[in-house]
């Protein structure tokens, strides 16, 4: 466990848990915190998909 961690509270949706827990799995990551620890990861070191995953919305609960 590198560097200092804080809790916080997020809420996600049963299917956005799911696909969390199925990539904990499939890469055998040690929990869920830091399955989306890796994901956030990603996000802060590559910035040219910033657009493509912020600047549009999504909405796949819309009815």
């Amino acid at each position: 466990m590198a560097g200092p961690k804080e809790t916080y509270e997020i809420q996600l949706n049963p299917d956005q848990m799911a696909f969390i827990r199925s990539m904990k799995e499939k890469y055998e990551i040690a929990d869920d915190s830091k399955t989306f620890r890796v994901a956030i990861d990603y996000l802060m070191v590559t910035q040219n998909v910033h657009d493509a995953v912020f600047g549009q919305s999504r909405c796949l609960r819309c009815e």
